[in-house]
């Protein structure tokens, strides 16, 4: 039923697809770092159905993108028979070409259940299999951008434009308006946007620190602001304790975030989904950056404001959550001093 497995590139690319089927189940900044090969895709194929297959939560980051025809919410939680309903139902859509940006045991063995003829995954050792064309374990540490690119390289499609994207509408932005002037934000004035929150402990710049970099904008007429997601009340109280002028924002929807973020002068960040959904919108953005690679998941322009920060220490980049060296953690050692000429490298691609 399915061609043989080939470690080649198709000779390409091939003009016929089209279905096509997109997946990444999973998390906020990888979705958005595959919007890049979606827009690819849709330059190669104009005429193809492209669809985007991800888990519920994470559907919305995709909602109006010009370049999809539909996203579909994969139900991780639901029962085995529902499940099982909705591997038929991706069966007699018929795609054409699959391919997996995810690349786990599910989601190479729910590209194979597509039937489509053209199935395109990692080469990972047992799963690998179930892909009629495997993309070959990289060489050295490329973006995740460029990671997720090398999957068209099999078709014979070349990377362009690795800018990544989230689509407003126009009344979302004027909610946002409307939404920042109940907090008493002045449109007239520059407006610093900040998440201090990260699911790792070990990615969250201190509190004390957001706070001195917030008490030097505030001094200088900047607003500032704090957004916040689900079980970070404490974080956002505290940098509040630290700069007390702040306006801290209830948790909003992904949706009302960017909406929110795209009204930024500038954004700062810890290395989180928030902070690929405030460069999505366009808003300039600095990233602070601890135990994980800037290099792999900052891969944004300069000349558009957007900065990642880090500290060169021995012992980074560790990939833990928790810091085993306290007295070392690189986090508490980079400080506001450095971080603030990113914030107003990033307010100065904005302001007049």
């Amino acid at each position: 039923m399915h061609p043989i497995i080939s470690d080649r590139p198709l000779n390409g690319p091939a003009r016929d697809f089209q279905r096509i089927l997109v997946s990444r189940l999973r998390f906020l900044g990888d979705v958005l770092l595959t919007t890049p090969l979606v827009r690819r895709l849709r330059e190669v194929f104009p005429r193809a159905e492209i669809v985007y297959l991800t888990e519920a939560a994470y559907a919305p980051l995709l909602a109006h993108n010009p370049h999809l025809d539909e996203v579909l919410a994969f139900p991780p939680h639901a029962s085995a028979a529902a499940q099982a309903q909705f591997y038929r139902s991706l069966r007699r859509r018929r795609f054409d070409l699959a391919i997996d940006l995810f690349g786990n045991p599910r989601t190479a063995l729910l590209t194979w259940l597509t039937g489509a003829p053209v199935r395109v995954g990692g080469d990972f050792r047992g799963r690998g299999k179930l892909y009629s064309h495997r993309v070959p374990a990289s060489t050295g540490n490329p973006d995740a951008i460029a990671f997720h690119l090398r999957s068209l390289e099999m078709l014979g499609i070349a990377a362009r434009d690795k800018r990544t994207e989230f689509f407003l509408m126009p009344e979302e932005r004027l909610w946002a308006q409307s939404f920042l002037a109940m907090q008493d934000i002045d449109p007239a004035r520059p407006l610093v946007g900040m998440h201090p929150g990260a699911t790792w402990p070990n990615k969250r710049w201190p509190a004390s620190h957001f706070g001195e970099v917030a008490r030097a904008l505030l001094a200088a007429g900047v607003q500032v602001l704090l957004t916040q997601g689900p079980q970070e009340a404490l974080i956002v109280a505290a940098v509040k304790q630290q700069a007390p002028g702040v306006t801290v924002l209830p948790v909003l929807s992904l949706r009302e975030t960017a909406a929110v973020q795209a009204r930024c002068s500038a954004f700062v960040s810890n290395d989180c989904g928030i902070l690929h959904l405030a460069v999505a919108v366009g808003t300039p953005t600095v990233g602070l950056f601890g135990p994980s690679q800037k290099e792999i998941w900052f891969p944004y322009e300069t000349a558009k404001g957007h900065v990642a920060v880090d500290l060169t220490i021995d012992c980074r980049p560790c990939h833990k959550n928790f810091c085993p060296l306290q007295h070392l953690n690189c986090q508490k050692q980079l400080l506001p001093l450095r971080v603030l000429p990113a914030v107003w490298h990033a307010l100065n691609q904005r302001l007049p």
